[in-house]
């Protein structure tokens, strides 16, 4: 948390790819050492994310997600079955 940017930058290639054939090789014995960087954990968190075979955010929620977000959603009722 007191890294800035911690999720815009990339880690290194490789670490990240050790650190993933580690997990792979061994998912429930895996322990992530005290050494790897903010940007690497971010990095491998990213990489889990975009490897989701669902994404975490549904295009059957996409609108009440980004309604939820607006500025009018204090103004104005919409009944979740019309953003659908």
């Amino acid at each position: 948390m007191t890294v800035e940017g911690v999720f815009r930058k990339n880690g290194n290639i490789r670490v990240l790819q050790e650190m993933v054939d580690s997990i792979n090789d061994n998912p429930s014995g895996h322990q992530i050492s005290e050494e790897s960087s903010s940007i690497q954990l971010a990095a491998l968190f990213k990489k889990f994310l975009r490897s989701l075979p669902d994404p975490l955010l549904t295009q059957k929620l996409y609108r009440l997600f980004i309604f939820s977000q607006s500025e009018y959603r204090n103004h104005a009722f919409i009944p979740v079955t019309e953003l659908k």
